[in-house]
C-alpha cells in the first residue's frame, strides 16, 4: 500500500479530477437529486448549528477531504495521510457528509446496504458513490458562490434562509440511492 501525504494541492484538484470520473450535476437537473442534496446539506445545517464559530470554507475542505477518501475505496492501493489537513472545522462537516452517504463510515448504512449489495466489488463502490460525489461538487460550487456573495458564513446563511425552518434535531441523517 502506498502512502500520499495530503497537501494543499491535492486538495485543489481532486475535485476535478472527480468531476472527470463522475459527471457533475448540470443546471436545471438538481430535482433529480433532492433527496441526497436536502440530507447532506440539512447535515451540514445541524452541524453548523453545534459549531456556529466555523465559517463556511470548512465545508469546502470537508468536501475536498470525502473526495479524496472516496477516491481511494475502491482499493486502488493508495493510503492518504491527511493529517496535515485535518483541523476541528473541517473534520466536523466531514464527518457530517460522512454520515450522509458513506457506508464504509456509517455503520448503520453499511448494515443496511450490505444486506442486497457486495461493497467489496469496485464496479458496485462506484456506483453507490456516484450521486454522492455530484451531490458534493455541486454542493461545493455553492458554498464558493455565497461566500462570494455573502461573506465568510454565507452557505450557512443561505442554507438557514431556505430550508433552515424545515430541519429539526441534531441527529444526521443519511440516505443512498441505488440505480
Amino acid at each position: 500500500m502506498k502512502t500520499i501525504k495530503v497537501n494543499n494541492y491535492k486538495m485543489e484538484k481532486i475535485a476535478s479530477r472527480m468531476t472527470k470520473k463522475f459527471g457533475k450535476i448540470k443546471r436545471g437537473e438538481e430535482d433529480n437529486y433532492t433527496m441526497e442534496l436536502f440530507t447532506i446539506e440539512s447535515n451540514l445545517i445541524k452541524t453548523h448549528r453545534r459549531y456556529p464559530d466555523y465559517k463556511s470554507r470548512r465545508v469546502i475542505e470537508a468536501i475536498n477531504l470525502f473526495l479524496l477518501k472516496i477516491d481511494v475505496y475502491p482499493s486502488n492501493g493508495i493510503e492518504y495521510d491527511f493529517s496535515g489537513q485535518l483541523k476541528d472545522g473541517n473534520k466536523v462537516f466531514l464527518e457530517a457528509l460522512q454520515m450522509s452517504c458513506d457506508p464504509f463510515y456509517n455503520e448503520e448504512l453499511k448494515t443496511a446496504l450490505s444486506k442486497d449489495i457486495d461493497l467489496e466489488d469496485r464496479e458496485t463502490r462506484e456506483k453507490i458513490f456516484e450521486i454522492p460525489v455530484k451531490c458534493l461538487l455541486r454542493i461545493k460550487k455553492s458554498v464558493e458562490m455565497w461566500i462570494r456573495e455573502l461573506g465568510n458564513y454565507g452557505y450557512f446563511k443561505f442554507l438557514e434562509e431556505q430550508m433552515g425552518s424545515e430541519i429539526e434535531g441534531k441527529e444526521l441523517d443519511y440516505t443512498i440511492r441505488l440505480n
